[in-house]
This record gives C-alpha cells, structure tokens and sequence, in this order.
C-alpha cells in the first residue's frame, strides 16, 4: 500500500513537470509559428511579442501582436493588438480539427492608410482572399505526401472584437489624420458548418468582418470627407500654382503646364469621388 502510495506522488509531479515544460516550450512555438505562418498568409511582416500557455484552462496569452503593412505604405502598422487570450479546446489539439472556444480581443489599435487607388486594407484582404487559379500540376509524390498529411482544420465558436478604434491616414490630404471608434464585431461558429476550414479561410472571414466595420467607421466620419476634400484642394491650388511656374520657364511650352493642371485637377476628382462613396469601392465588399 505504501509503495502504491509513492507510485501515484511520483506519477503526480512527474505529470506537474511535464505541464510546466510543456508550458514552458509552447509559448516558444507559438510564437514562432505566428511569425513565420502568418507572414505566409497574409503577405506582411508579424511579430508577437510572447505567447503564455495555461494547460489547465486551455487558455493562450498573445501580447505585442504587430501585424505590419502591405509594401508600398508608409505608415509604421496596420494593427496592433497589445494583448488578447485564446480559448482553446485542448482536447482537439490530437485531433485532425482545432477548435477554439474563444478569441477575445479588447481595444485594438488600426491604421487606416488611404493612397490615391487602394489602402492598406483593401491590399492585405487582397493578400488574404483564396487564390482561385488553377493549381500547377504537381509529380505524383508530393501529391501523394499531401494526402498522407492533410492540413488542420480549424474551428473558431466565438469570436469578440470590441473597443477598438481606426486612426486614418491620407497620404493625398496633407498626412492628416483623424481617429474614429470602430463598432463591436461578434462572430460565432466559424468553421463550424464544414467541420473545420482552412488557416486562411479563417483568417480572411474574420479580416473580411474587420474590414467591413473600418470601412464603415471611416465612410460615417462626415469630418474625415471634409477634412480631407480641403487638403486635397490645397494641393490642387499648389498643383496650379507649380504650372504657372512651368510657363515662365523658357525650357517648358504652355501646352506643358496645360496637361500638368489638368492631371492634377483630375487627381483631386478622383480622391473627392473616392470620399464622397464613404470608400465603397477602395475597401472592396
């Protein structure tokens, strides 16, 4: 009896051990895995700052999320989470679906970079949408390994996005910027309805829903569409005060000054036509 009793204490912390290992290395991994799958993804620069893993309660700690901006924008970031927790179902980790319970992320911080043609935005749901080319033809062996190695799936039950807010950034307004609050997202079951999706389904569901609530919070920014018209006809007035110069300039022809007025009146239309549709068409659906 006695010795049964030391079996099942030296059976207990060998198990405490292994928790607090497995804790320990987890937070490593994910991290890893978040910087260098998500990249994959969504064709930007992420990094987490850490990643805590509770083996009890099944919940994951992301601190410092920074998910960075397409090529081409000159702001520092597109979002920054500074801390969000992930409830997972640790009994599916052995399992061919992952299910999350929930994902739950409080006052997220969005930069909304808005150029002549696109945003940030629009670009990275671009990146994020499902490749609908037809697949290369691949040899017989690594379609094979494929099929021995489906990827996860994943389930998320709920989903909550609240207290988050949108600074905006026009590069054709002056640089102005104005910050607008952005409306809860709640989202449940994603996934669930084909027993799991893919990493990317997922995440372009749960950035298109993201996206959706931007564009709105920017197209209801009455200010914004105001803000933004004035500094675009201030570059028009220095667009046309630049021509003036091109005609004093015994090097340059007046037909020369006429087309560069016109671009630049032309330019000024399409950014205030953009504004006025509250971004409908720059956001995509």
């Amino acid at each position: 009896m006695q010795v049964l009793k030391k079996v099942l204490i030296g059976i207990g912390i060998a198990l405490v051990v292994l928790f607090v290992v497995a804790a320990l290395f987890l937070g490593p991994i994910i991290k890893g895995a978040v910087e260098t799958i998500g990249p994959q993804v969504a064709g930007v620069d992420i990094t987490l700052e850490k990643a805590g893993v509770n083996l009890f309660s099944g919940n994951v700690t992301l601190k410092g999320l920074i998910i960075g901006n397409p090529e081409g924008f000159k702001t520092p970031s597109l979002m920054e989470l500074n801390q969000f927790v992930v409830d997972l179902d640790m009994g599916s980790l052995f399992t061919d679906t992952l299910v999350i319970k929930k994902i739950h992320i409080d006052g997220p911080q969005i930069t909304y970079e808005q150029a002549l043609r696109s945003s940030n935005v629009s670009t990275l749901q671009k990146n994020l949408a499902p490749d609908e080319k037809a697949p290369a033809e691949e040899p017989e062996e690594k379609m094979a390994k494929k099929k021995k190695a489906p990827a996860k799936k994943v389930v998320i039950e709920d989903f909550l996005f609240e207290n988050g807010k949108v600074n905006v950034s026009i590069t054709l307004a002056g640089g102005k910027q104005l910050t607008v609050p952005l409306a809860t997202i709640h989202l449940e079951d994603i996934g669930k309805a084909s027993d799991g999706a893919s990493i990317t389904e997922v995440v372009n569901e749960v950035f298109g829903a993201i996206t959706k609530s931007v564009g709105q919070a920017v197209a209801a920014s009455g200010n914004l569409v105001s803000d933004a018209l004035k500094g675009t006809s201030a570059l028009a007035g220095d667009a046309l005060k630049g021509t003036g110069d091109l005609i004093k300039d015994p090097g340059q022809t007046v037909d020369a000054a006429k087309e560069a007025a016109g671009a630049a009146t032309d330019a000024v239309k399409d950014v205030g036509g953009a504004l006025k549709k509250g971004f409908g068409g720059l956001l995509g659906k």
